[in-house]
C-alpha cells in the first residue's frame, strides 16, 4: 500500500474514532487498532492525534472553501456574497465540531497547538483574500465607497471570530460544542456584519 493510501486510511480511522469516542477520549492506540498499525508505526506518519486532526481539518476546509467560492460567485449582490460566505463558514464549523465531538475546553486547547495555529493562519489568509476580492469588485463597480479593502476584510473576520470567542468564554468548558449556542452566535454575527456592510455603501 502506498504512503498516500496509508495516510488516507489513518485519517479515516481517526475520523471514525473522533466521531465515536470524541476527540478528547480518542487515543493513538484506538486509531492504530482501526487501521492495523501499532503505536510505533502510527508515529511514523503522525506524531500525535492533534497532527492527524489538523490534517483532517485542512483537507475538509480546502474542499469546503473551494465549493463555497463557487457558490458565492453565482450571487449578484456584493453584500449578499459576503453574508452568504460568513453564514456558510459558520455552519461548516458547527458541522465539523459536531462530527468530531469537540468540547469547548478541547477547542480552546487546540488553539495553542503550533500545527493548529499554522492551519488557522493559512486559512485566515485565504478567507481574507476571498472577502477582499468581493470588496474590490464592489468598489470597482462603485457599489461601495473608497476603502482599504484588505483592512476591511481583516476587520470583518476579526469581528466574527471575536463574537464566537466571546460566547465560548461564557459557556462551561466541559460543554460539547454540539450543545453550543450557535444560533445566538449566528444572529449576533449577521447583525454585526450588516452594520459594517451598511457603512460601506455609497451615499447619494
Amino acid at each position: 500500500m502506498s504512503e498516500t493510501n496509508k495516510g488516507d486510511d489513518i485519517r479515516k480511522a481517526a475520523s471514525h474514532c473522533f466521531a465515536h469516542y470524541g476527540f478528547a477520549k480518542t487515543t493513538m492506540d484506538d486509531i492504530g487498532k482501526m487501521v492495523g498499525l501499532n503505536k510505533a508505526s502510527l508515529y511514523y506518519y503522525y506524531k500525535n492525534k492533534e497532527a492527524i486532526f489538523c490534517e483532517i481539518i485542512r483537507q475538509e476546509s480546502e474542499t469546503f472553501l473551494s465549493s463555497l467560492k463557487k457558490k458565492v460567485a453565482k450571487i449578484t449582490l456584493w453584500h449578499e456574497k459576503i453574508q452568504t460566505y460568513i453564514l456558510e463558514r459558520q455552519r461548516h464549523f458547527q458541522k465539523m465540531v459536531n462530527l468530531h465531538k469537540l468540547s469547548i475546553k478541547t477547542s480552546k486547547q487546540l488553539q495553542f497547538q503550533p500545527l493548529f495555529l499554522d492551519l488557522l493562519k493559512r486559512f485566515n489568509i485565504q478567507e481574507t483574500q476571498i472577502i477582499c476580492n468581493i470588496l474590490d469588485q464592489a468598489m470597482g463597480e462603485e457599489q461601495i465607497r473608497k476603502i482599504d479593502t484588505l483592512k476591511t476584510a481583516r476587520i470583518i473576520l476579526s469581528v466574527i471570530y471575536g463574537i464566537k470567542q466571546q460566547q465560548m468564554l461564557l459557556e462551561n468548558d466541559n460543554l460539547t460544542l454540539a450543545r453550543f449556542d450557535f444560533e445566538k452566535v449566528e444572529k449576533n454575527t449577521q447583525f454585526a456584519v450588516s452594520l459594517i456592510l451598511n457603512g460601506l455603501k455609497k451615499t447619494a
